[in-house]
């Protein structure tokens, strides 16, 4: 997200080859780092680690996106990540494919990471839509919020603020807000939507 430097890709390399920076072992388990001035934030997979590198210090929220879209990637490429070094020789454009019913790797980063942590969003209607009652609170919660900023939200910030106001856990929270943008009760601004499975 904005300028990116790759060498740091390369420092990244190096430093998990030299067991300078630590992984996380178990399957769900999130590890933070600081490299060459930059933060990191990597959780484990089953058969894999994605780490998020960001220039500032991540919020909280990023690690509830970046624990929904390990779930995601895995879901719909778990046969290309279990033969990736088999039968792919570890061609990694597989996951750049676009092959029928199913999202490129690129989509899905940005439906996800993009959507979720940059653009802001306007609060639409739960008529008609079959959200929880815990998702109706927040919707409400959100509509007092937008208010203040010209009817305008950034989940981010909407999780700080849930986060403080009600006793919900981060994974909770990120989990209600979820369904509320997958039923177009949160609306994306500045982008058309595209629909993705979601599978928790």
């Amino acid at each position: 997200m904005g300028d990116f430097d790759p060498n740091i890709l390369d420092v990244f390399r190096n430093s998990v080859y030299y067991e300078i920076l630590d992984l996380p072992l178990e399957d769900g388990e999130i590890e933070q780092a600081t490299l060459e001035g930059k933060y990191l934030i990597t959780r484990a997979g089953k058969l894999f680690w994605i780490t998020l590198i960001f220039k500032h210090k991540p919020i909280i929220y990023a690690r509830e996106v970046l624990k929904f879209f390990c779930k995601l990637f895995e879901n719909l490429y778990e046969r290309e990540i279990q033969e990736l070094y088999t039968q792919f020789k570890g061609d990694i454009s597989v996951f750049r494919r676009d092959p029928y019913s199913k999202q490129s790797l690129d989509t899905i980063i940005e439906d996800l990471f993009h959507l979720y942590l940059i653009y802001p969003f306007k609060i639409g209607t739960p008529r008609g839509k079959k959200i929880s009652p815990k998702s109706k609170k927040i919707y409400q919660f959100a509509k007092v919020l937008a208010h203040k900023t010209k009817g305008k939200i950034l989940l981010d910030k909407l999780f700080a603020e849930v986060s403080k106001s009600f006793k919900l856990s981060n994974e909770e929270i990120a989990n209600l807000m979820y369904e509320l943008v997958e039923n177009e009760v949160f609306i994306p601004l500045q982008r058309e939507k595209k629909k993705i499975p979601i599978h928790l």
